[in-house]
């Protein structure tokens, strides 16, 4: 399968109609601010993300 090219201005234009039809969405009430934003988030609202900083400094700078 060869993978299809893609160049920033069509990924630009495409982020661009994508924030305008969400700013269309919120302008005629179809969502609420939370919403699109739950919509867009990479995460749900409720997600707990914890990460141990310690730990890795230890593996990323290794004592010698």
């Amino acid at each position: 399968m060869e993978s299809e090219f893609v160049s920033f201005e069509e990924l630009d234009r495409e982020h661009r109609e994508e924030r305008a039809r969400d700013a269309e969405r919120l302008r005629t009430g179809e969502i609420t601010p939370e919403a699109l934003q739950e919509e867009n988030s990479i995460f749900p609202k409720d997600t707990v993300i914890t990460f141990d900083l310690v730990a890795y400094l230890k593996k990323a700078y290794p004592m010698k």
